[in-house]
């Protein structure tokens, strides 16, 4: 069987759509013993890694979307002759063979006011388009599936969830000075809590520094703060939030850092938290279990199904809760240790060679 995949998001830092993707693929590969032929479509020339060199690579042309997608795509797959394709989000009008999309969530319907108006109102139109004409829809948790099924009244049977995995490169490690080396661009020569997630209103970042500012005034935590995360959508309210308290000193952000420098953050970090108002999946939660570092999160959407018993959840509304919590984990030894090793186990559910058989089987069944 001949199986096309778009590929435009890798290279293009899109995070959360480029890691699972990249992941995704690289575990179809692995796996295969020739079974299927496989056709990776990109939209411009990135460097790709070199196990991507057992796929055909495709450049598909133009690079603009509005024409790309409806008229590059098809005629790519058409030439290739492909049996089934696997999409993120947004398929072809019209295509020459059966079409899988992956839609990860549907967050810009629930909460509108996180998104610029002109992608928001594109991705209400062309998603639920989408993910009615496909074959398949396939979706990263049992939240974000409920959620598409009651939004876009898909039948339950056309829709699969395969979890997001955790990839190998996200580990403990014990090497001091490799994470010395790497982290020593960022200059960090205090302990630290790390919070990772795009610069946007949703991840909820602004809310965290205002408490993570008054827990230093009180002088019960002496940590600093770093922040991961490329900026979108109103992220200058954070850094705004940040001038505001006065604590440019302590809180760090470092844009976008590619998987090595990640590992040794989430290494290096005493505490990791995430109070998303709200996730399709939340993959930083189990890529900083893996590497061993405690977490705080949303008791909200799919974040409850992703951390488990493993993580403290709190009220992501209330900055009690999280104050709190903090408090807790940077001083309760026991409790820290009581998580990683929770921790530990939760990340060993998600694996991304079972997420990559479960939709491969789905792709030969729609094809």
């Amino acid at each position: 069987m001949r199986l096309g995949i778009d590929i435009h998001t890798v290279g293009a830092r899109q995070t959360g759509n480029e890691t699972y993707i990249r992941n995704l693929i690289k575990a179809m590969l692995a796996s295969d013993e020739g079974q299927h032929e496989y056709f990776l479509y990109q939209t411009k020339e990135v460097a790709l890694p070199e196990w991507m060199s057992k796929a055909t690579i495709r450049k598909v042309t133009p690079h603009n979307p509005l024409l790309r997608i409806p008229f590059g795509f098809p005629l790519a797959l058409k030439k290739d002759q492909i049996d089934v394709a696997l999409f993120q989000y947004v398929v072809p009008p019209v295509m020459p063979c059966p079409v899988v999309t992956m839609v990860h969530d549907i967050s810009f319907e629930y909460f509108p006011e996180f998104f610029n108006p002109l992608s928001r109102k594109r991705m209400q139109l062309l998603i639920p388009f989408s993910a009615r004409k496909s074959a398949h829809v396939l979706t990263v948790s049992e939240f974000s599936k409920r959620q598409i099924i009651e939004k876009y009244r898909i039948p339950e049977d056309k829709i699969s969830v395969t979890y997001n995995g955790v990839s190998d490169i996200f580990r403990h490690v014990t090497d001091a000075l490799w994470l010395s080396h790497v982290l020593q661009k960022f200059g960090l020569d205090q302990p630290f809590i790390l919070a990772v997630g795009n610069l946007q209103p949703r991840k909820n970042i602004e809310r965290l520094v205002r408490v993570y500012a008054q827990l230093r005034k009180k002088d019960l935590i002496q940590h600093d703060l770093v922040l991961v995360g490329q900026m979108h959508w109103q992220g200058h309210a954070i850094l705004n939030e940040i001038q505001k308290h006065g604590i440019e000193k302590h809180v760090k952000t470092t844009g976008y850092v590619n998987d090595t420098e990640l590992v040794a953050l989430y290494n290096r970090a005493d505490v990791f938290v995430y109070p998303s108002l709200y996730e399709g999946f939340g993959l930083p939660i189990i890529e900083s279990m893996a590497c061993g570092t405690p977490v705080i999160t949303s008791n909200v959407s799919s974040i409850p199904e992703v951390a488990g018993e493993a993580a403290l959840l709190i009220d992501p509304a209330s900055d009690q809760e999280l104050s709190d919590s903090l408090v807790r984990l940077v001083t309760e030894t026991k409790l820290q240790d009581e998580l990683i090793q929770l921790g530990f186990l939760q990340a060993k559910r998600f694996d991304w060679k079972i997420t990559s058989e479960q939709t491969v089987s789905i792709l030969q069944k729609a094809g």
